[in-house]
């Protein structure tokens, strides 16, 4: 049985006529009628009731092309995928994103990203403070998108670029505590926080609270959760809570007598190796677009 003729025998069950069949494939009608019936006689059965006028499949016939509808399904995306692997495009590319990061443009590129290479899977993963860069340089992540400071250079040779900035501040359910006070006053309050990483200048000088009781998380989707069901402050991303903000179901926490709004470049980042593949090429270029308008506005602030 072979796949040229399953090809044939599909055309014909769905074409009005041998005559419209043979002329979507290209083929004779005497070539269509030996494929069929070579496939016949590798099958045992009859395809098609002979003594009808029309194309009419007999009862195996019909239940046979189904299966095999899915079967040459099946091998178009097989070759597709082929397709991709024979140009050079990765099988699998690994993202490490940060939620606190977010943006609209950048979910908009790694959309397009999984529209333009089928075949590639993308994997996508989040977590504690610094998690993003943890898996880059160590190369368990093809692409690293979070917060950047100029010293993480010195955790690997990356090369990286701006793409954007985020604003972080502290938030805690409407009505939960006061909109203002001052930063002693804080310490009557649980503070959600995320989890350290492994990173030797990473400590607790990078945690905005002051608190006796701390719950740590390695995600701020889980911090925002916790922060609606009012179990604490945080700092967090004022961009991955907006509609919260904009709703009322969280507030602003401003302290009067101590800094309470940060802000933090947001970078791609990767790791500088000799070649990149055909998907991680072209996020790096999307990337870089983006980069270029992030740069442009920030010069004509």
């Amino acid at each position: 049985m072979k796949i040229s003729d399953l090809m044939v025998f599909c055309t014909v069950a769905e074409a009005p006529s041998l005559t419209d069949a043979a002329q979507q494939l290209h083929k004779t009608q005497p070539a269509v009628s030996q494929s069929i019936k070579r496939l016949e006689q590798s099958l045992g059965f009859a395809l098609f009731e002979r003594e009808k006028y029309r194309n009419v499949l007999t009862e195996q016939g019909r239940r046979f092309y189904f299966e095999a509808e899915k079967l040459l399904n099946h091998h178009r995306d097989l070759s597709s995928l082929a397709n991709e692997f024979a140009a050079g495009n990765e099988p699998s590319f690994n993202i490490c994103y940060e939620p606190i990061v977010y943006q609209s443009q950048i979910d908009q590129i790694l959309a397009d990203g999984f529209s333009h290479f089928p075949a590639t899977e993308m994997n996508i993963s989040s977590g504690k403070r610094f998690f993003a860069l943890e898996q880059v340089t160590q190369g368990l992540a093809n692409l690293g998108i979070g917060p950047w400071f100029d010293l993480f250079h010195s955790t690997g040779d990356l090369e990286s670029m701006p793409i954007g900035k985020v604003k972080l501040g502290l938030v805690a359910k409407a009505g939960y505590m006061p909109s203002e006070m001052n930063f002693n006053e804080l310490a009557k309050y649980p503070s959600l926080a995320m989890k350290e990483s492994k990173f030797n200048f990473d400590s607790e000088r990078l945690a905005y609270r002051n608190s006796t009781k701390v719950m740590k998380l390695d995600d701020p989707l889980a911090i925002k959760r916790y922060l609606l069901q009012g179990l604490g402050y945080g700092l967090i991303g004022l961009n991955l809570c907006r509609e919260e903000l904009q709703s009322g179901a969280l507030q602003r926490v401003r302290v009067v007598d101590r800094k309470d709004e940060f802000e933090a470049q947001i970078h791609a980042y990767r790791l500088r190796i000799s070649h990149h593949g055909p998907v991680a090429r072209y996020f790096w270029q999307q990337l870089t677009t983006l980069s270029e308008h992030y740069e442009r506005n920030a010069t004509t602030r």
